[in-house]
């Protein structure tokens, strides 16, 4: 099999290996998977780097830091069984499953246990690798507010994954979305997708987003940016609203301006999806990722895709998922002949 690990931290296309090892034998309760997509997410590049580190779930329920080098990245991802193990109950060859989270996708095989696998449909298997935009899309509109048909739900990187499908699951429920993104090029494809209002961002944005609205009370945001564009955003709610945290594109630490959070009592939480799946059951989980993952299946969601690379090509993969706007224009997914 085919591993994509580094043994140090750096930046990714000077510490990446691609190595070869035998295939992995399941025993008892495992399944062999040939990895069909696995994506590259923000999140790898910089746990390569070693500015983020991942979060592993340690029985008992508690949650801690491990760093263990060499590694293999890859958030999550999508696959088939191609050998069991001889106590598996369920799964067959030829089934397809998605990847545990953090489980190191960036290879050609794996070993997992049957209990850890969830069932995925038949569909492109690039879109359906995707499921963790998905997500953080799905609870950002089912948990941080309760929301009805005819809300508002305000949103900064409207043009990122995670905010296009925000924009039509959110036009899916009756929610009405205000996306604010940096770019007039974006404003035609978010209209197509089903957003309401689209604003770019910039000075005065809380009067521009108060007209375009006809000066509705927004009471959640979500903001993927950070540095200043966090307090443009909070600006825009009404009073007692909340600015939930989700990522920094700007690679900046959130400002918010001290009277909005003393005079206007904003909040400013942080906002990670993994806690809003795993508190919820196995079966709740399962419920909702079917959901999803038919809805991509089908079409209903798509994920705009920038290119596909081999795992052979991970250098300028890893250097095209570093790129930011026009650039990238995209994801960018490891695509995995076995």
């Amino acid at each position: 099999m085919k591993i994509l690990q580094h043994a140090r931290f750096g930046a990714p296309e000077e510490v990446l290996e691609l190595l070869e090892e035998p295939d992995p034998v399941p025993q008892g309760g495992e399944v062999l998977i040939a990895v069909e997509a696995a994506p590259i997410h923000a999140g790898d590049l910089k746990n390569i780097l070693g500015e983020k580190i991942m979060f592993r779930h340690a029985k008992g329920g508690s949650h801690f830091l491990e760093v263990q080098l060499p590694q293999v990245p890859g958030i999550e991802g999508i696959g088939r069984v191609v050998r069991t193990g001889d106590r598996v109950k369920t799964l067959r060859c030829g089934d397809r499953v998605f990847l545990p989270r953090q489980c190191g996708s960036w290879r050609s095989h794996l070993c997992v246990g049957e209990d850890e696998l969830l069932g995925a449909p038949e569909g492109d298997a690039v879109q359906l690798s995707l499921m963790v935009n998905a997500f953080t899309a799905e609870f950002a509109l089912r948990d941080l507010a309760p929301l009805k048909a005819g809300d508002w739900f305000l949103q900064n990187g409207a043009n990122s994954n995670v905010g296009r499908i925000l924009i039509s699951r959110a036009a899916a429920l009756g929610i009405r979305t205000v996306n604010i993104v940096r770019r007039e090029a974006v404003v035609g494809e978010l209209k197509t997708l089903g957003a309401d209002v689209v604003v770019l961002d910039g000075p005065e944005l809380a009067q521009r987003v108060h007209a375009a609205t006809g000066g509705a009370d927004l009471t959640i945001a979500l903001d993927a940016v950070g540095g200043a564009a966090t307090g443009r955003l909070a600006e825009c709610l009404a009073d007692g609203g909340t600015v939930a945290h989700v990522g920094s594109m700007s690679d900046e630490p959130c400002h918010v301006p001290t009277w909005l959070l003393l005079y206007r009592r904003v909040r400013l939480i942080g906002y990670y999806a993994g806690y809003n799946i795993r508190k919820r059951t196995r079966s709740e989980s399962s419920q909702i990722l079917s959901e999803l993952a038919h809805s991509i299946a089908v079409g209903e969601l798509h994920t705009k895709i920038a290119a596909t690379y081999p795992l052979e090509r991970y250098t300028e993969a890893v250097v095209h998922a570093a790129r930011s706007g026009n650039a990238r224009d995209g994801k960018v997914v490891f695509k995995i002949e076995a």
